[in-house]
């Protein structure tokens, strides 16, 4: 009898012992989660109509500059106190002079010609005078009136070529002495005392710094823009080279456009001539400059972050400590703001507080907390 009732009282016990835990077990409490609070960066949206300026690179280049050759073969027996790499130079003044002697030599001669010609050719006239008063009284032929006409004519024509002659040698014996064509500043000079010069040898490049110009680019969309509000000719532009920690500026105006399309970036180089440039402007060709030109009108755009824009057309304002969606209408930028014109619905308003940091999860209606 006992061997039947002891697992009968095991399982009560065990019954008993599993209701009791059961009974006396700890209650889990729900615990309410607290809500994630979005510290942000905003920037006041503040519609205006605004002219960006594009910051563009270039280079100077030279508008006009000559290379000077020897106009007369010989020696160098003289050179000008400026004739030297970057000498500033005026018009007129004396580069370098060839040895003159040959040349002087060979004028004297040709001078002499014409002497002789002219002293033939009175001759020449006077004999034509005596025969047309010996042919009026038929003392000689129509035959010998001709002839002596003919010596005459041929007198005149020696004349002429001595005179001609006597001009190339005044040329050739001016042209031993290179001048500079116009105010300038020379480069590349390759020529001293006692070097021996053919016609075909460059002796120096002059620069003119009065016609230097800033060359740089402008992309297809650039251009557009630019053209939308007409000719880019005659615009002002703000030119800066920057040496060291020194920053040269310039103002300028665009003259005119490139002759072709560059096939590599699809743009088009513009050419803008420097205002009031000297000889003794330190800017030379071949310098990196920076480009400031006004960018087309953006009638009633608020510039803010780019940061600030999710999507295409979507960004987010605090309002009440809450983050709300508003569309936008992305229509250009000004560096590395954007400007942005208030969409048909649920527009974008003046003075509304844009989020500018940047954020992963947070959405519509989240909490925000606005920070420096």
């Amino acid at each position: 009898m006992r061997r039947k009732t002891l697992p009968l009282l095991i399982l009560l016990a065990t019954a008993g012992i599993v209701a009791m835990l059961v009974l006396t077990r700890p209650s889990m409490a729900p615990v309410e989660q607290a809500e994630i609070e979005w510290p942000v960066k905003v920037a006041t949206a503040r519609f205006e109509d605004l002219r960006p300026v594009l910051r563009l690179y270039g280079e100077i280049v030279a508008g006009r500059e000559s290379e000077l050759r020897a106009l007369t073969p010989g020696p160098i027996v003289e050179v000008g106190e400026n004739f030297r790499e970057g000498g500033a130079v005026r018009q007129g003044e004396l580069l370098l002079g060839v040895d003159p002697f040959d040349y002087e030599i060979a004028l004297a001669e040709l001078r002499a010609a014409a002497v002789e010609a002219q002293a033939q050719l009175r001759l020449k006239e006077q004999d034509m005078q005596r025969v047309e008063a010996l042919f009026a009284e038929g003392n000689v032929s129509a035959q010998q009136r001709d002839t002596a006409a003919l010596e005459l004519e041929m007198a005149r024509a020696a004349l002429e070529r001595a005179r001609a002659g006597e001009r190339r040698a005044e040329r050739d014996l001016a042209d031993t002495r290179l001048t500079a064509p116009y105010d300038g500043v020379l480069v590349d000079v390759a020529a001293n005392l006692g070097r021996q010069l053919s016609t075909t040898d460059r002796v120096a490049r002059i620069v003119d710094p009065a016609s230097l110009e800033a060359s740089f680019p402008l992309s297809n969309e650039q251009y557009g823009r630019l053209l939308s509000e007409g000719s880019l000719t005659g615009r002002p532009v703000r030119i800066v080279w920057e040496i060291g920690e020194i920053e040269l500026e310039r103002e300028g105006r665009i003259e005119r456009i490139g002759g072709e399309i560059a096939a590599a970036s699809g743009g088009i180089r513009v050419f803008a001539g420097l205002l009031d440039t000297s000889v003794g402007t330190p800017l030379r060709p071949g310098a990196f400059v920076r480009i400031e030109l006004e960018d087309r009108l953006y009638p009633r755009v608020a510039p803010v972050p780019d940061t600030a824009l999710y999507g295409e057309d979507r960004v987010f304002v605090v309002e009440d400590g809450r983050l709300r969606t508003r569309q936008v209408e992305l229509r250009g930028y000004d560096g590395d703001m954007m400007l942005l014109g208030a969409a048909p619905e649920n527009a974008l308003r003046d003075g509304e507080q844009v989020v500018i940091t940047q954020l992963r999860e947070a959405g519509e209606n989240a909490s925000a907390l606005i920070v420096e």
